[in-house]
């Protein structure tokens, strides 16, 4: 008998995996590559190809090894160290899972694996080329990269349960996605969703394990890494469009995660 069978978890999902890349480049360090205690709004991806570098947090220290590539997942926080010089490929890009939830954001620490010089070699040759072909294959592998990371990283079916909580929450993601701003009052977000500021509160920490001011806080940080690494916006400009009264507060709320003023954020490479 024909009939066609549906795929309910991709129909569901289909338009949810955004990946944007976001940045890529050749990067020769030395010691003024020396970051402590940074934080990325965004994934990274690290070829390693000459020279010593490592990170270090409080837990771990990771060397990075020429002939290896490291994911360090958005969020993490480390200190960045070049004793001498080195070289690598980088790549920047995000995984939205759901809005302002990237898929790698709560692996926790750097991942890392081997790769193969011809797959260097490719990535370069077509980083290189202006042709549509070039930014097709670009995709394509660095699609099968992503990939590869997380089957490695992964614990099966339950990191996705990890995010469970999030789906739950789709409604609150979506409104913040759209309307976030440093004004933003949690009573404002309860009145858009017609639910009791208690009851919006409550049912956020339980299904996400995270405190809803701290988390519109912590978007919002997120907010202004991004637009201090990846636009040539005046401090004061992203201030005004984060809803700041003015470049005062909106450096005062962005040393509190950073330690760091936005300008000197903002001169640090990664």
């Amino acid at each position: 008998m024909d009939g066609i069978y549906s795929y309910p978890f991709f129909a569901q999902n289909r338009g949810s995996l955004k990946l944007n890349i976001l940045e890529m480049a050749m990067f020769h360090g030395d010691t003024s590559w020396n970051l402590p205690d940074m934080s990325s709004p965004f994934n990274r991806i690290y070829f390693m190809m000459k020279g010593e570098a490592y990170l270090e947090n409080e837990t771990e220290r990771v060397d990075l090894i020429p002939g290896r590539m490291y994911l360090v997942p958005a969020g993490c926080r480390y200190s960045y160290v070049c004793p001498s010089t080195m070289q690598k490929f980088y790549i920047h890009f995000s995984l939205e899972l759901l809005p302002g939830v990237d898929l790698f954001s709560r692996l926790g620490k750097v991942q890392e694996m081997d790769y193969q010089p011809e797959l260097l070699e490719n990535l370069l040759v077509n980083a290189g080329q202006e042709s549509v072909s070039g930014l097709l294959y670009l995709r394509a592998a660095f699609a099968r990269i992503v990939y590869d990371f997380f089957e490695y990283s992964r614990s099966g079916q339950d990191y996705l349960e990890s995010f469970k909580g999030f789906y739950k929450q789709r409604k609150v993601l979506d409104y913040l996605a759209a309307h976030l701003h440093a004004g933003l009052r949690i009573q404002d977000l309860a009145e858009a969703m017609d639910i009791p500021v208690h009851q919006l509160s409550r049912s956020f920490r339980q299904d996400t394990e995270l405190g809803l001011k701290e988390y519109m806080a912590q978007q919002l940080a997120q907010r202004a890494r991004h637009l201090l690494l990846h636009t040539d916006m005046p401090v004061c400009e992203i201030a005004e469009s984060l809803g700041f009264a003015d470049p005062y507060y909106f450096s005062r709320f962005f040393k509190k995660y950073e330690k760091i003023s936005p300008r000197e954020y903002r001169r640090h490479p990664f």
